[in-house]
């Protein structure tokens, strides 16, 4: 059994070594008919459809990776941009609640306006003092 299979793995890595010089010796035909006819375009997709899909799934492999990559890197940009934020509210809220400015002072200092940093106030649990 193993001497078959050793003999067919020779066969192919033959054949693979034969179309390989078929293909080099004529590199110029194949260019001529790549260039002028679809026919020889769709026969080497046929032939090669294993390598192709093959090529083609490491290709999707690498882009989720690479995008997997991307989307950690612009997640942790967009939550520090979130969290300095947050802390900015969050400084202004807390002078607000001691009274040392206005409601109306905070959110312009927010770039908000007053109902949504009286908002983000609540729900943070700080206490907007009455005037």
């Amino acid at each position: 059994m193993l001497e078959v299979g050793a003999f067919a793995e020779r066969e192919k890595d033959l054949a693979d070594v034969v179309l390989q010089v078929i293909v080099n010796s004529n590199m110029e035909k194949v260019q001529k008919w790549k260039g002028s006819e679809r026919i020889m375009c769709e026969a080497l997709r046929v032939l090669m459809a294993d390598e192709l899909n093959e090529e083609r799934m490491e290709g999707q492999r690498e882009g989720r990776i690479e995008g997997q990559r991307e989307g950690r890197i612009e997640g942790q940009r967009e939550g520090r941009i979130e969290g300095q934020r947050e802390g900015q509210i969050r400084a202004y809220a807390s002078l607000v609640q001691d009274g040392i400015i206005t409601v109306e002072t905070g959110a312009e200092k927010t770039g908000m306006s007053v109902g949504d940093f009286t908002k983000e106030m609540k729900q943070a649990g700080y206490v907007i003092p009455a005037v």
